[in-house]
């Protein structure tokens, strides 16, 4: 629990993992019955970039701050840009439970959860007293256990987490086959960093080897995937993708690839549905 998402907030890695997780949102609310986001990790909720921590790292400037002063953007990139533009202003960055909570309707509901005491305790303060949005401190496997299927039967889930256990590949391969069980219509987000020597292609083996619909892996990289001794990229794991996201995610890539001077970017389907 020693993972403080402030020094990260704001990178590309946050840029691409939002974008996609405001895309997948907007697909929900096309339908009028209510949907549940249950965000497993949900950090403190929203970032201060003029902190000590977050520009000891100086990581947003070369995310989000590369798009800060973009006149017009494409739409889908709009959509997300546009919840951010008051915390922009301000210095700040949004994390995905306050993105999340700005995109919901009265009927949708927000699981935002965090265990670690004093970010919790701030993402309360954060997100605070909606009837939609309940705030919970649990392990996050726990959480996403308590919690599916949703009794809306429709929505989401966030797994974004800060990979400090060295068996957190092998954690997250056994929890997909729980969840599959548990929720097979579900749509599942999970974010994971590359490295040379983190189990990624297990990782996305066992995802496509579970028979969810339309599986997708989104990889972002910084350096070559395979250099040794850094962080070379983030990627994301979509199961159940919304219809068109995947293809709308990969239209982006491009202009954001310029703009945030990414090495590489792939959206590969893994399981796709007939």
């Amino acid at each position: 629990m020693n993972y403080r998402h402030i020094y990260h907030a704001g990178n590309f890695a946050d840029v691409i993992k939002h974008l996609a997780l405001v895309l997948c949102i907007d697909y929900l609310k096309r339908k009028d019955a209510p949907f549940c986001v249950i965000d497993a990790h949900g950090g403190c909720g929203l970032y201060d970039l003029s902190s000590e921590q977050a520009q000891k790292t100086g990581e947003w400037v070369h995310g989000i701050g590369r798009l800060d002063d973009m006149p017009y953007p494409p739409a889908d990139l709009a959509l997300y840009l546009n919840l951010l533009k008051k915390d922009r202003a301000a210095g700040r960055y949004p994390g995905s439970p306050l993105i999340t909570g700005r995109l919901l309707r009265p009927s949708d509901r927000l699981i935002a959860n965090e265990l670690h005491p004093e970010d919790q305790k701030t993402l309360r303060m954060v997100m605070g007293p909606k009837k939609n949005v309940t705030v919970t401190k649990q392990d996050a496997y726990e959480c996403i256990r308590a919690n599916l299927p949703p009794k809306e039967r429709r929505g989401l889930v966030l797994i974004d987490p800060p990979f400090e256990q060295k068996d957190e590949f092998a954690t997250l391969i056994r929890q997909m086959a729980e969840w599959k069980k548990r929720w097979p219509t579900g749509i599942y987000l999970l974010w994971y960093p590359i490295k040379a020597h983190l189990p990624v292609k297990e990782l996305k083996d066992s995802a496509a080897s579970l028979g969810l619909p339309d599986t997708w892996a989104i990889d972002i990289l910084v350096h070559p995937a395979h250099q040794p001794d850094t962080f070379n990229g983030s990627g994301l794991i979509l199961m159940g993708a919304p219809y068109q996201v995947p293809e709308r995610l990969m239209a982006l890539l491009p202009l954001l690839s310029d703009r945030m001077g990414l090495h590489a970017s792939s959206v590969t389907p893994l399981n796709i549905s007939a």
